[in-house]
């Protein structure tokens, strides 16, 4: 099939508008690819859509009038989409100049690749860790936001959980990219499918990634192509529901994933009941 348009970029907006017009103003940097816009709005109530209509009048926008989730706002972008690759993008970020065409060429040379993802950066330049293993009963002792890794940051176990120690000169295979930024391969999508509607919020990167994997599709960070991210705006505005949902997601992921037996269920449901306690 022939697409006129390189990628696609589905941006999920829930009340960040401010942080949305700087990322659209930094896609628009990106000039040297051929590329639309699609943000599809979860029921914001800060003036996003306004903002949309009056400055970006290019942008394709989707309204829901309720907060539909991440992966199924993401998936309503995918459908409407024309480009032959599909970009999920927060709108808390800012792209740097040559990312877009820098995943785009790397997807075009590398065609068993299924995902990949950039560089992310914090705020400050730092390097905001996107990579992760597949959790495990064991890892997930280590995940980004476990007590242990926020109370000890830089112990070994959690270095290795989010690898952090990769090159920064060359792309690497990795099990697990964050869904700040991915961009997909279309037909990767039509064999495994979009993305599982049932987690409503976080793991739903992580899943996809998995069923990638296993479907033969190799999962790529290229760390040449960059973007900054603001960690968690969207879902600060209703911190305690959404640590709540990033419990669920990673019961179901469990669930899903491992079919765990009535003890592996014990386990989980002491582990993060342990986890909302400590945080």
């Amino acid at each position: 099939m022939n697409h006129p348009i390189s990628i696609s970029l589905i941006i999920v907006n829930r009340n960040v508008g401010e942080l949305l017009s700087h990322c659209l103003d930094s896609i628009k940097a990106n000039g040297d690819i051929s590329h639309e816009v699609i943000v599809v709005d979860n029921d914001s109530s800060d003036g996003s859509q306004a903002l949309l209509a009056q400055k970006y009048p290019e942008v394709k926008l989707i309204v829901n009038s309720q907060n539909l989730g991440f992966a199924a706002a993401c998936n309503q972008g995918i459908r409407t989409s024309a480009g032959k690759y599909p970009v999920l993008l927060n709108p808390d970020t800012v792209v740097e100049p040559g990312c877009l065409k820098g995943l785009f060429d790397f997807m075009e040379s590398n065609p068993k690749t299924g995902i990949a993802g950039p560089r992310v950066l914090n705020p400050d330049g730092s390097i905001q860790s996107n990579c992760r293993v597949v959790p495990g009963y064991f890892n997930i002792l280590f995940a980004r936001k476990s007590p242990i890794t926020v109370a000890w940051p830089d112990n070994h176990w959690s270095r290795k959980h989010m690898y952090r120690d990769l090159p920064e000169d060359k792309s690497s295979p990795v099990p697990v990219l964050s869904g700040v930024c991915q961009i997909l391969r279309r037909e990767m999508l039509e064999s495994i499918g979009l993305l599982d509607e049932r987690y409503f919020m976080y793991m739903e990167d992580m899943d996809i990634c998995l069923s990638a994997s296993l479907n033969g599709w190799q999962i790529f960070y290229v760390p040449l192509a960059r973007i900054m991210h603001h960690w968690g705006k969207s879902s600060e505005q209703e911190k305690t529901r959404m640590e709540d949902e990033h419990r669920k997601s990673m019961y179901l992921f469990f669930e899903k994933n491992y079919r765990p037996n009535i003890f592996q269920k014990i386990y989980l449901k002491i582990a993060l009941s342990a986890h909302k306690l400590l945080t």
